[in-house]
């Protein structure tokens, strides 16, 4: 039989092709497809062609059989049970190479993508090693009996993948890195009897799951006259060659704690369970992933990356390795590199980079601090072309090599397997594939600029960790700064430092060595350094944060310059150092952030959160509400978000963490108590959040916190829940919000979200937790005081049914256009703004509370109240909005306020409300000198004065002891 020349056959293979064309006795029927391939194929690969001659028919028939490679069509061709261990050995080998050439061939023709070629490659090695371990434990069971666990049932070997065949993307002719476990549940099997046909001998599992594995690797990696299946390489192993074979899973996580090294975390990246995956929680939940995985942003593995590069480069150079296509420069380890790099920095926060396979995880690198959308474009594109071409390379031998060739034939061989005219072609997209990848490479490792412009701080640095601190500090501004020179002195000889290990020292002389560096330019350098210290001292314990600061010298700059500004924002970071990645991105620092973004961060925060895992999901709202105030507080400090912007933003913060809770919590009671209805005719009943106060105003601030008013509307002769047994709506609707404030407030060691005050709800405290809202709107038209309709002035909808929070807001404009006292109204506005001055005011003789004092910020919230409040009967237009700014807007609009006198309002309110953000970030109180803003106060007090003239000094308004006693106290 001679096969026919493909059409695009280059006249430097010719000869070549017809030495592999005549195919001599074997007459094969091929179908079209397969005799149009077949040229090609054995033309590039003589493994090919020798697994044709040698089992043509059985290569032919797999060849033609289209469908997807699966577990179940491989192991009906391995069946080894019942044969001797030559005859599996054989078996095993036969398999192997006509399914490598099956893979091979559809590689070469072109009918499988590279996704494909690889994921049949690593099946077909899970599917021979399994097989080759479930033969190895039948043959050592039947001379020695197995140990089981407690049950009574047998125990397995427990085979872990590492490297490409862990991840799922094997290569062609690759080796196999393995390492061998058991299960803890192993107990010593007891003597198996004569009856059993086993040796009376008891068998430790050490020594048992040895020697299964000393089988399972003779099986696979022994050469025979039919070749090997896969060389075993189990040197990964805890320590390496000179440990044990085989470990026990308790055994395995001990190493790992008091040994592991960050090389090993790279590696077990990868790791994957072929057998005994009914031990996967045992070995990945409890083990492997908070091995690889740090909760915290783990900045230290850049560390580790250039150390293993370093090693890698070396030995490339030793043995002149420079074309080699996985080791050399650009080659595909140094892709593999900058991934495993940001999955183990980020892995431990964003569960979805916890993938073993690169070219998933890759992907999902853009953005988020990660790497831009080009460079993932290059270096997926770089790797999909290194993989093909090894793949190509190794299939024309079966030979695992990645050196190219340097031979004219083999040469044209690889280009014509890779479609290209010429070698000079081939080189061409290789060398740009590499530039790139060796590009990237050296910014994510070494980031040359940043570390060069390091080099004489590091020298400081190392002087203050050598307790030389006149020689770290001589030629710098601070040379003679005394304080500078107490903080650093004590730093050096705390406890803490002295606690440190040697790594943890080194990376903290490195930030110390480029924090003086830096400081030298500050106005106040003592001042950045007592607030910067703090937050050295929280991370030295978790040095990772450390060397964050090293690997991003931009990030260190902005954080000094930071802390310099704000006291606040320093302690915050101290309390959550994982603030620190938020430094990174220097867009923030430039572009205040939207709803939009500030809800995709919430979105990509709870990305791989289980949707029943409810810690998970509230330590996921913590560290967006921490990202989100201290990305929005950075706008406000430097300026690039105005105030009103700055309290929308923390506004909208509240409600995508308030939105959420209430989702979580209705999620939760519904699925214990069922869904409730209400009727007849039987609805489902409906429930709203209401905000109150700064929040439902859209004027919050730094540390408010939320005034909640919750409402249903659950009416009719039937009021329960579907569930089973039912739970009547009133137990359901407290229970729901008890959990909903569980949530808000629960106290953690990353603190609490916010603190909730519920005494707004009719009748405070002696009221119900939850209202219906029909109640709702009888409390206020029949009982509620001025105060509560000041109050609900101030209110809106946040959450939960539409209906509800449709109807809320109909029955808000009703009370507030048509129920409101206002024969009272003047008299209790300016009793209660009385009675506020004198209980809430902070301020001393001399000093200024800028809210409650007279002439400030509540001064000019109770004349608005009073302005719209008493004519909105003839102007509801006027209660549209919840905040003081646009009320103030609608009474100039509407003629009630001169537009003068509201402009001068709106002012001096914005400056009071900027000038307590200031003190806020400053971890200031809102009490200032008596000199600041004189004017302003006078102006204010002078337009009071005049509104209420003749109300707050007229002795007949004030009320008789027992009445004040009767009336209900609003919380002040």
């Amino acid at each position: 039989m001679k096969l026919s020349a493909p059409p695009d056959l280059p006249a430097a293979l010719q000869a070549r092709f017809e030495r592999a064309a005549d195919l001599g006795e074997i007459d094969l029927r091929w179908p079209a497809d397969i005799a149009a391939s077949a040229g090609r194929v054995v033309t590039v690969s003589d493994f090919v062609l020798g697994v044709l001659k040698r089992f043509p028919r059985e290569l032919t028939e797999r060849v033609a059989d289209r469908a997807p490679l699966t577990p179940k069509t491989l192991s009906l061709l391995l069946d080894l049970a019942g044969r001797s261990e030559s005859a599996a050995m054989t078996e095993l080998r036969r398999v192997r190479q006509i399914e490598l050439a099956r893979i091979a061939w559809r590689d070469l023709a072109g009918w499988a993508p590279l996704d494909t070629t690889l994921a049949e490659l690593s099946l077909l090695a899970d599917c021979l090693i399994e097989a080759a371990a479930g033969f190895a434990a039948a043959q050592v069971e039947a001379r020695q009996r197995g140990p089981r666990d407690t049950m009574g049932k047998p125990l397995p070997l427990l085979v872990l993948a590492m490297g490409k065949l862990g991840g799922g993307e094997l290569n062609f002719s690759s080796d196999v890195d393995l390492v061998f476990l058991y299960p803890d549940a192993a107990i010593e099997a007891p003597a198996g009897g004569a009856e059993s046909g086993v040796a009376d001998v008891a068998t430790e599992p050490e020594t048992y799951f040895l020697r299964v594995a000393q089988l399972l690797i003779k099986l696979l990696d022994q050469v025979t006259e039919d070749g090997f299946v896969y060389r075993v390489d189990a040197r990964l192993r805890p320590f390496g060659a000179s440990g044990p074979l085989v470990v026990n899973v308790a055994s395995f996580e001990s190493y790992l704690v008091q040994h592991g090294r960050d090389w090993e975390r790279y590696a077990y990246v990868k790791a994957r369970l072929i057998t005994g995956r009914e031990f996967e929680r045992d070995v990945f939940d409890l083990i492997l992933t908070p091995f690889v995985y740090r909760r915290y942003l783990d900045y230290g593995v850049f560390e580790a990356l250039r150390q293993m590069k370093t090693l890698i480069a070396k030995e490339v150079a030793r043995k002149d390795m420079a074309d080699n296509i996985k080791l050399g420069p650009g080659g595909i380890r140094e892709i593999e590199f900058v991934t495993q790099a940001f999955q183990l920095v980020r892995g431990g926060r964003r569960r979805e980079l916890q993938t073993r396979s690169l070219l998933r995880a890759l992907p999902l690198l853009v953005g988020d601090r990660g790497l831009a959308a080009d460079v993932v474009e290059g270096l997926l594109a770089a790797y999909r072309y290194l993989r093909t071409l090894e793949n190509r390379l190794q299939a024309m031998e079966d030979r695992q090599t990645h050196e190219l060739p340097d031979d004219d034939e083999a040469r044209a061989r690889l280009a014509y397997a890779l479609g290209d005219a010429t070698w000079a072609d081939l080189n061409a997209r290789l060398d740009a594939h590499r530039a790139l990848v060796e590009a990237q490479f050296e910014r994510v490792a070494w980031d040359a600029e940043g570390r060069v412009a390091a080099r004489g701080a590091d020298a400081v640095g190392a002087a203050w960790a050598d307790g030389a601190l006149p020689t770290a500090l001589a030629g710098t501004p601070l040379a003679a700064d005394a304080e500078v020179a107490a903080l650093l002195t004590e730093l050096r000889s705390s406890g803490l430092y002295q606690r440190m290990d040697e790594v943890a020292r080194q990376r903290l002389a490195a930030v110390i060595g480029r924090t003086i560096a830096l400081i030298a330019k500050h106005e106040a350098p003592a001042k950045a350094l007592a607030r910067a210290l703090p937050i050295y001292r929280a991370v030295c314990r978790r040095s990772a944060y450390l060397a964050l600061l090293n690997e991003n010298p931009a990030a260190l700059e902005r954080l000094l310059n930071l802390v310099a500004q704000s006291s606040w924002l320093a302690k915050q970071i101290a309390e959550q150092p994982m603030l620190l990645d938020e430094l990174l991105d220097a867009r923030l620092f430039d572009t205040p952030p939207t709803r939009d973004e500030l809800a995709e961060l919430f979105a990509r925060t709870l990305r791989g959160v289980a949707p029943g895992d409810v810690e998970g999901s509230l330590e996921a709202i913590r560290i967006f509400q921490h990202t989100a105030i201290f990305r929005i507080a950075i706008a406000d400090r430097l300026g690039s978000l105005p105030l009103m912007k700055v309290s929308d933003r923390l506004t909208d913060t509240a409600e995508l963490v308030l939105e959420f809770a209430l989702h979580m919590a209705w999620r939760e009671l519904v699925a214990k108590h069922g869904t409730p209805f209400s009727g007849p005719p039987l609805v489902e009943t409906g429930f709203a959040v209401i905000g109150y106060g700064k929040l439902g105003g859209l004027e919050l601030g730094y540390g408010s916190d939320l005034d909640l008013v919750f409402l249903h509307d659950s009416r009719g002769a039937q009021q329960e829940t579907d569930g089973k047994p039912p739970l009547d709506n009133e137990r359901f609707f407290n229970r729901l919000v008890q959990r909903l404030i569980h949530f808000l407030t629960i106290q953690t060691s990353s603190g609490r979200l916010y603190d909730v005050d519920t005494r707004l709800r009719p009748s405070g405290r002696a009221g119900l937790l939850v209202t219906g809202i029909d109640g709702f709107y009888r409390y206020q038209t029949h009982d509620a005081w001025v105060w509560e309709h000041q109050a609900l002035l101030r209110s809106r909808a946040l959450a939960g049914s539409r209906r509800v929070c449709a109807e809320f807001e109909r029955l808000r404009r009703d009370v507030l256009v048509a129920h409101v006292d206002r024969a009272k109204l003047k008299i209790d506005v300016a009793r209660m703004r009385r009675r506020m001055r004198t209980e809430l005011t902070l301020a001393k003789t001399g000093s200024f509370d800028l809210k409650q004092d007279r002439g400030g910020l509540a001064d000019i919230e109770f004349l608005v109240d009073y302005w719209v409040l008493a004519s909105s009967h003839e102007q509801p237009e006027l209660v549209e909005f919840p905040d003081n700014v646009r009320q103030l807007e609608a009474l100039e609009r509407v003629g009630l306020v001169p537009a003068e006198r509201c402009r001068r309002i709106k002012e001096a309110y914005l400056a009071l409300r900027e000038r307590i953000h200031e003190l806020a970030l400053d971890e200031g109180s809102r009490v200032v000198a008596d000199h600041e803003f004189k004017e302003l106060r006078s102006w204010v007090s002078g337009v009071w004065d005049e509104v209420f003239a003749g109300v707050d000094d007229s002795g007949e308004l004030l009320e008789s002891a027992e009445a004040a006693a009767a009336r209900p106290q609003a919380p002040v």
